[in-house]
């Protein structure tokens, strides 16, 4: 069924809702995605079975991969862009915070 999708956009929606701010919305598809590469990792690299085709069944790869699963064509090519972009200003605000943090 749609449950990742389903789950991916009541997060989004909730973070837009409670914070309202562009940089809270970047820096939870930011994070969300190295959550769900990260778990992907583990999945590929853990010695459990059980666990890793737990972690196959129910959990995406990363938020391209429910991007693939549920559009095509150009409005795919529109979707990852648009996730590239975010992924591009996610890096700029953590640099940016890194580089305050050393002043």
């Amino acid at each position: 069924m749609y449950w990742d999708l389903i789950v991916l956009a009541i997060i989004i929606i909730v973070v837009i809702v409670c914070f309202r701010r562009f940089s809270s919305f970047v820096y939870v598809i930011g994070l969300l995605d190295v959550f769900l590469r990260a778990l992907t990792l583990v999945k590929n690299h853990i010695g459990l079975p059980d666990v890793a085709g737990l972690i196959g069944k129910y959990i995406p790869e990363s938020i391209p991969a429910v991007i693939g699963r549920y559009a095509e064509g150009i409005f795919y090519t529109l979707l990852i862009w648009a996730f590239i972009i975010l992924d591009f200003i996610f890096f700029g605000y953590v640099f940016k915070t890194f580089w305050h943090k050393k002043k």
